[in-house]
């Protein structure tokens, strides 16, 4: 693993825990303690510390200060001792299912603008004829793999508020209300950004193109007036398909993905050791990595390796 693909491996490993931070706008029985753990220490060990992210974010002006406060204002809200969202008890980890939009509110931007970096350093490599064949796989794996994770959580609530907009209308006798109103302004927002991960993702297969962003599309048209369902079809029949179509295509994505991630991440550990081993040998200065502008979008650090410590192998993070 050459340092460029350590730089890509170490930004994908960054994204994935903002990723699965969308963990939480599933409602489970109960959430994993250590693995929650894992993910509040991933979101602000990379810009505390001299990492290829610190390192893009401090050579980046005014974009990279608005994405560092972004990612911290993210940590305060949702991984913070005082967030009102994720709080740990004496029961386990207890997350407020009623605040969903704030976690799409910092999760998807901050997700879109660390995958420009990797993008960007990504054509840089091709352009300088870098081989970063050893990572290339994986960024298309995790791309398939967020767009799917954000697009269920995201039809979710948006099936979830559609279903409660009914509700409120039927208790007013179909005039709408201050209850429906507030509720149409969220289906607003969800749908927003539903629209925001589309337009971000550069996923071209057809398994997510018809099969997921396709399916989602035709029904906010049909929970929106826009397109009629087909013939003998209920909304309940159109929201199970949708539903069903995304769980198929992210069963194989997840697959394609772990089985590249967790490697990657093994061989990242082991690079870092050896690059600190060689560093102590001979302190001689190494190259600084590619160094991308990241593209703020605000929707809807040297270069030495990250310190990792053991890497859990069921979820690919680095163990708290």
């Amino acid at each position: 693993m050459n340092q460029t693909s350590e730089v890509i491996a170490t930004l994908i490993h960054y994204n994935v825990a903002i990723r699965d931070t969308l963990e939480y706008c599933l409602k489970k029985d109960s959430y994993d303690v250590n693995l929650f753990k894992e993910k509040k220490r991933a979101v602000l060990i990379e810009v505390d510390e001299h990492t290829p992210l610190k390192d893009i974010i401090d050579h980046s002006g005014e974009n990279g200060t608005k994405l560092e406060t972004a990612i911290r204002d993210f940590y305060d809200e949702v991984y913070g001792d005082n967030s009102s969202i994720l709080k740990l008890a004496d029961d386990g980890l207890r997350v407020d299912h009623a605040q969903h939009l704030t976690i799409y509110k910092h999760v998807l931007p901050i997700h879109e603008n660390v995958q420009v970096m990797i993008n960007g350093i990504l054509n840089d490599a091709r352009q300088k004829n870098i081989d970063v064949k050893d990572v290339e796989a994986l960024v298309k794996a995790d791309e398939r793999m967020y767009r799917g994770v954000a697009t269920m959580a995201l039809t979710n609530d948006l099936i979830s508020l559609f279903n409660d907009f009914n509700k409120a209308m039927q208790d007013n006798k179909g005039v709408p209300g201050p209850a429906s109103n507030f509720i149409q302004t969220d289906l607003q927002t969800v749908i927003n950004h539903l629209n925001y991960v589309r337009a971000n993702g550069h996923v071209v297969e057809l398994d997510y193109k018809e099969g997921v962003e396709d399916k989602v599309h035709a029904l906010i048209e049909n929970m929106t007036g826009r397109r009629a369902l087909h013939p003998n079809e209920r909304f309940p029949d159109a929201i199970r398909v949708v539903q069903q179509s995304i769980t198929s295509y992210l069963k194989p994505c997840e697959d394609t993905f772990r089985a590249l991630y967790v490697p990657a991440m093994t061989a990242l550990v082991n690079q870092a050791r050896e690059d600190a081993a060689k560093r102590a040998a001979n302190p001689a200065p190494q190259a600084a990595a590619p160094q991308p502008a990241p593209a703020i979008n605000n929707e809807g650090g040297k270069d030495q390796p990250v310190s990792f410590g053991e890497i859990d192998p069921k979820t690919g993070l680095p163990k708290a």
